[in-house]
């Protein structure tokens, strides 16, 4: 039910400005009775799907810092009872109980709005929004076709943002998300996404751990598979979709004597391929943290997913399935041109990258990656420690 009235939302805009409105409203008349409490903090992943990403790099920081030893912690959560918290509160997001934290807390850390797209602003109240993503496809109502993201965008014209603590991977991040959060340069950290710091952390053991959990076999490396969504692709049931032109049969094939396919739809995507698991192919959407899914990856494929900078921090082969790249083109839109700027060619078809993967010459694909890596996410390492540098600095 949850699900399906956040894709009636996306698709009818007067309902969600309406929907906006009163509720702003209402919030700004219950926080004159409620005081900002000094020591709380929020946490919120993907809309309380899950305590990962950057929030959840931010939040191993500052349980790590002796100065917030006596903060309250609290993470927004669609389901609190599926999650064990190692120090502080759960509250279930989008009731009373939310709302009445998002009026209290005295720092809110998110990837996707905090507010739920309310645009609520507390004086007293510090922001940090890492986003979930780096500026590849276009976002935040800049998209070529979108319902409700040129009101979204409209909306938060007016004073420059140089409240919310923000983060980038590179210079051409931070200039894109100066525009789109219209907000100020010194603002924005060049850091990398706190996310990204645990990949330069894993011990041989760990990923053997990973390895064996996932049941892969010594002898074969991994293949992951990581699209992006297609807002415009609806089942029969009004649920986002995925349904890639691949013969998985063909790709055991081809591939099943030397590698395992792992395939992670994005977390938007409620039906993604309908897979029949064998020992070749594997669904890891529902894996809890994409980064152990990185670390163990011998050779990436995505489409027009950020992704591809995550991984290349790694320097590893990269591979495009640009399988409706004009359709995406014309309905989404991008940033910057994928065809030179990607570190691998675009695909339009499964022959084709199956060539390329069985054809290529690893150490080219290394170095194309690790070129692609230092212009697209530089400062990768420690960005979880700089952003709680800079709340302690801004309290």
């Amino acid at each position: 039910m949850r699900l399906h009235l956040i894709n009636f939302l996306k698709t009818h805009p007067f309902f969600v400005n309406l929907a906006w409105g009163l509720v702003r409203l209402l919030l700004r008349i219950w926080g004159l009775f409620v005081p900002i409490r000094p020591k709380t903090m929020l946490f919120s992943s993907f809309g309380g799907r899950n305590m990962d990403d950057s929030p959840g790099a931010i939040y191993q920081e500052i349980c790590k810092r002796p100065e917030f030893s006596d903060w309250t912690l609290i993470w927004a959560l669609v389901d609190p009872d599926k999650f064990k918290l190692p120090r502080g509160e759960k509250v279930r997001i989008d009731t009373p109980a939310f709302f009445h934290a998002l009026l209290f807390s005295r720092v809110w850390v998110s990837n996707s709005g905090m507010d739920r797209g309310i645009g609520l602003r507390r004086r007293g109240t510090l922001y940090v929004e890492t986003w979930h993503g780096s500026s590849l496809k276009k976002a935040c109502g800049e998209e070529n076709q979108n319902a409700i993201g040129g009101k979204w965008h409209a909306r938060h014209k007016g004073a420059l943002d140089d409240r919310t603590i923000r983060c980038a991977q590179s210079e051409l991040d931070r200039d894109n998300y100066q525009r789109v959060f219209h907000t100020t340069k010194e603002s924005i950290l060049l850091c990398g996404a706190p996310r990204n710091d645990s990949l330069f952390r894993y011990t041989d053991s760990e990923i053997k751990a990973i390895r064996r959990r996932l049941r892969i076999p010594e002898n074969k490396q991994v293949i992951l598979y990581a699209p992006t969504y297609r807002e415009y692709l609806f089942d029969e049931h009004k649920e986002m979709c995925l349904a890639p032109p691949m013969d998985l049969t063909k790709w055991e094939r081809l591939l099943g004597d030397q590698y395992v396919l792992l395939i992670r739809a994005h977390y938007g995507v409620s039906a993604a391929l309908k897979l029949k698991e064998n020992e070749f192919v594997r669904d890891v959407s529902k894996y809890a943290c994409l980064n152990d899914l990185y670390i163990i990856t011998d050779v990436l494929i995505s489409d027009y997913s950020s992704t591809y900078i995550d991984y290349s921090i790694l320097d590893r082969p990269i591979f495009c399935f640009a399988y409706d790249f004009e359709e995406f083109s014309e309905k989404r839109g991008f940033y910057w041109d994928l065809e030179k700027k990607l570190p691998c060619p675009l695909d339009r078809n499964e022959d084709a990258l199956l060539e390329h993967i069985l054809t290529m010459d690893r150490e080219k694909c290394v170095q194309a990656t690790r070129a692609f890596h230092q212009e697209f996410a530089p400062y990768a390492g420690h960005a979880s420690e700089v952003i709680v540098d800079e709340i302690c600095n801004r309290l």
